[in-house]
């Protein structure tokens, strides 16, 4: 593994509005190719045989988008980083894995698989709430389940803390 492996370049739209993240090999193409602009390096830098390249942190593209907004995809993966992966009835961070999707109306009584019925469960708490409403199991959802309008830009189990410094004052406005 590479000391380079897991590092990303925020990629901003030209009005310098996140749109996600990617490699730091596809941003050094994209900048040799003269279809971005570099806006923050990291201290980094890559050698290749004839130079030293600076890693790019944040880079802009250079011409608008037309984004033709459909909203948020509903997935597993979605729905758990809408919920911080972390139980929505508990509290608990116990891994990707050990999460489950919760019907918060169970399916057993016309609940269905949509972004205001379903969340982020550890099992045990699944378990327990089994195919009951969490108010007939006694358990309190800390928030209330809706379909998000955009979704953090980050990788599972990277906090809003860990984020590269150099991407903050980008992030600020949409985290």
């Amino acid at each position: 593994m590479s000391r380079l492996d897991g590092i990303r370049s925020l990629l901003l739209d030209a009005t310098y509005a996140p749109i996600r993240a990617i490699s730091w090999k596809r941003a050094i193409v994209l900048d040799l190719q003269d279809r971005i602009d570099v806006v923050e390096y990291y201290d980094e830098v890559v050698h290749t045989p004839h130079d030293a390249l600076p890693l790019p942190a944040v880079v802009r593209l250079r011409q608008y988008l037309k984004v033709f907004s459909r909203g948020v995809s509903f997935t597993r993966r979605n729905v758990l980083l809408r919920d911080g992966f972390e139980c929505q009835y508990c509290g608990a961070r116990p891994g990707v894995g050990e999460l489950t999707l919760d019907h918060v109306l169970p399916r057993s009584r016309g609940g269905l698989l949509t972004w205001d019925n379903v969340v982020a469960a550890c099992k045990p708490c699944n378990r327990r709430k089994g195919s009951r409403t969490p108010h007939e199991a006694k358990m309190v959802l800390r928030r209330r389940p809706e379909k998000p309008l955009c979704l953090p830009i980050v990788r599972p189990g990277l906090s809003w803390a860990e984020t590269p410094a150099e991407w903050a004052e980008y992030l600020r406005a949409t985290g």
